[in-house]
């Protein structure tokens, strides 16, 4: 996570308890999203195309289980 004074560590943040959702399945993730209360969006800047790009979804382990 990036703030103003720099980058945090997930567990710094309170984001350690969650799980990775890799991105490529549209329907899965609506449904995530739907379901967890919380979830956060990973993001890697590309220089090449000079942008951040979505690598995918932190998510609540319950909501995954329950959307697969």
């Amino acid at each position: 996570m990036m703030d103003s004074p720099g980058p945090a560590c997930l567990r710094c943040v309170g984001l350690d308890d969650l799980e990775f959702l890799p991105a490529g399945d549209a329907m899965l993730t609506r449904r995530l999203k739907a379901r967890s209360p919380r979830y956060a969006v990973v993001v890697r800047f590309s220089k090449t195309r000079g942008r951040y790009e979505r690598q995918g979804l932190l998510v609540e382990p319950k909501a995954l289980a329950d959307a697969r």
